[in-house]
């Protein structure tokens, strides 16, 4: 799991052009050849619900009523608003969601921040930091 992780992680950081399909194709072999069960010993928050499989990496914070899974990952340092629902999506190191946030199928690179609330969206990557929807830099899979 961890060399699949680094290749999107290198993808993402590369000030080239992103391979969308690339990332895409990655993220659906780790979900189906390497992400077995449930690994979620060390997060702090409320009553999150979880389908597996769900990985959640250090020191990772969730907000109230959260939904996570199936095929969700979540890299250290992250924090995950109140009533956000996240499917089929790889959140990196360092990521911050807003609250009523759902992701479905995204990837979300690292040291990225959503600091905006009420968002629904499905196949892309996100990067970076936002303050709105509209300042939200996202790149859509084509599937």
């Amino acid at each position: 799991m961890k060399e699949k992780l680094e290749i999107i992680r290198e993808l993402l950081a590369n000030n080239q052009e992103i391979d969308a399909l690339k990332i895409h194709n990655l993220m659906l072999d780790l979900f189906k050849t390497q992400f077995k069960g449930l690994h979620v010993e060390n997060y702090i928050g409320d009553y999150p619900t979880f389908i597996e499989p769900v990985y959640l990496s250090e020191k990772v914070k969730l907000g109230d009523d959260v939904l996570l899974g199936p095929n969700v990952y979540i890299g250290s340092n992250s924090e995950i608003g109140d009533y956000v629902q996240l499917t089929n999506s790889i959140l990196l190191d360092n990521v911050k969601i807003g609250a009523n946030i759902n992701l479905e199928n995204c990837v979300v690179a690292k040291d990225s921040s959503l600091n905006f609330s009420n968002l629904n969206i499905k196949n892309c990557i996100i990067i970076g930091k936002a303050d709105s929807e509209e300042d939200l830099k996202k790149i859509s899979f084509s599937i």
